[in-house]
């Protein structure tokens, strides 16, 4: 039996429309939900990727760690411009522009593996980034929209949690892979042939019951269909009012999350190599060990936000982020650097999962996917971005690039404070309730 759900909803500042939509079964959700799995299982496999074949890459290269902090800084401005990627999915459906992500982010991958040189594998890594980070996002609009309000926290976790098999079977074959002939250009081959499959499997999905209900009133003449002009101007929807408020501190939270973040998966593989002398083997397997800790605290991120609410839930986790990272910079035994990094996997995927919920909870249908890109992909990912260049370049002056690391700790204790002061709650609300017609 199917149940209908009807509602006001805010399309943008000035419009709203009472829309009517079906919701879907239980079936078809998890059935959705497996289809959208490999958004992040393919960045769980890109990002470990990056993350363990720094050294090589840097080795190839012959790269310093400024230029390694800045080629980051580079390939992730590419997830920055996924923004006006996934603002499409506003306008033409989140089943379009998800169909088209994968091939493009696949493409890029292929020309990732055949660069020559660290200006085409930058250029190449930052394109892919805009495939994959828009991926990303427009699946977790999809969850939030097509999930009840009592599931929805566990259904974004789910998506998150699935990243661990794409880390782990990075973490599995690089220890094999990176020392071939292949080397670390083997690791991006091995992910090409998955994503042409995934894209055949995504046949069998459906646009989101929201926003078919939004298209059919469209073309009904009820709501009258953006222009390339008020396509733009969507763009900026969330930064006015009363989005603009939500918008800054959605920003912040996750550029507090990415400056523990992004200097880890970023350095940790150069560090534990380059200044500790582990070996590839080793390497492989302390990610895989960390992502798997990183799945445990995603799934009880989503359990806790579930039941004790989405800011004590945040604020526990990023504190537990900010400490952890800050330790694993400070550590110098194998063990200890091992447990460090397992426990800030497990705090800063958690804290990026009740992120996720507040960014995908906070904005109207019409502009939902367009806000949480906007908070996300762009605003949200400075520190992220630029966390690791800072690191790179102070780690002469303070001695190491371990101290200056540690330094980024900081971040989610901050964003700790921000949660508590300043985020709503939203456990129990439907989308309507939490995104009201603007006044």
């Amino acid at each position: 039996m199917m149940d209908t759900g009807r509602s006001t909803i805010a399309l943008n500042e000035n419009v709203s429309a009472e829309l009517t939509w079906t919701l879907p079964s239980r079936r078809y959700l998890w059935a959705m939900v497996a289809m959208l799995m490999s958004a992040t299982i393919f960045e769980g496999y890109d990002i470990t990727i990056f993350h363990l074949c720094t050294p090589d890459i840097a080795r190839t290269f012959h790269m310093t760690d400024t230029a390694v902090g800045a080629m980051a800084a580079v390939v992730r401005f590419g997830g920055i411009l996924s923004f006006f990627v996934v603002s499409l999915a506003d306008r033409y459906g989140r089943k379009t522009v998800i169909s088209y992500t994968v091939l493009c982010y696949a493409f890029f991958t292929l020309m990732t593996a055949l660069s020559k040189g660290v200006g085409s594998f930058t250029l190449f890594q930052a394109s892919a980034q805009i495939f994959l980070a828009a991926e990303f996002g427009v699946a977790i609009t999809m969850v939030s929209e097509e999930f009840p309000d009592d599931l929805r926290g566990r259904g974004i976790a789910i998506l998150h949690m699935v990243a661990f098999l794409g880390v782990a079977a990075a973490g599995l074959l690089y220890g094999v892979v990176a020392p071939s002939h292949w080397g670390w250009r083997g690791m991006y081959f091995l992910g090409i042939l998955p994503m042409l499959l995934v894209a055949l499997l995504r046949r069998g999905l459906r646009e989101t019951a929201r926003f078919q209900a939004l298209r059919v009133a469209r073309a009904a003449g009820k709501i009258q269909a953006a222009g390339f002009r008020q396509y733009l101007h969507n763009c900026v929807t969330p930064l006015s009012k009363p989005y603009r408020g939500r918008l800054i501190l959605i920003a912040l939270l996750w550029n507090s999350v990415g400056l523990a973040g992004g200097p880890t998966i970023t350095f940790f593989s150069l560090y534990a190599k380059r200044d500790h002398h582990w070996s590839s083997g080793q390497i492989g397997f302390a990610i895989v060990a960390a992502y798997l800790m990183a799945t445990i605290g995603t799934a009880l991120c989503g359990y806790l936000m579930d039941r004790i609410g989405r800011r004590g839930t945040a604020a526990l986790f990023y504190v537990g982020a900010g400490i952890a990272e800050a330790t694993l910079f400070q550590s110098s035994t194998h063990h200890a650097m091992l447990f460090a990094l397992m426990a800030t996997m497990f705090s800063y995927q958690a804290a990026r999962t009740a992120t996720s919920a507040f960014s995908a909870e906070l904005f109207p249908t019409g502009a939902r996917a367009t806000g949480y890109c906007l908070c996300v992909q762009v605003l949200g990912q400075l520190g992220w971005t630029f966390a690791p260049l800072l690191a790179g370049i102070l780690s002469g002056p303070m001695g190491g690039l371990g101290n200056a690391a540690a330094l980024f700790g900081a971040g989610p204790i901050l964003g700790a404070i921000l949660v508590v002061t300043l985020a709503p709650e939203t456990r129990g609300k439907t989308l309507e309730e939490l995104s009201p017609d603007p006044d």
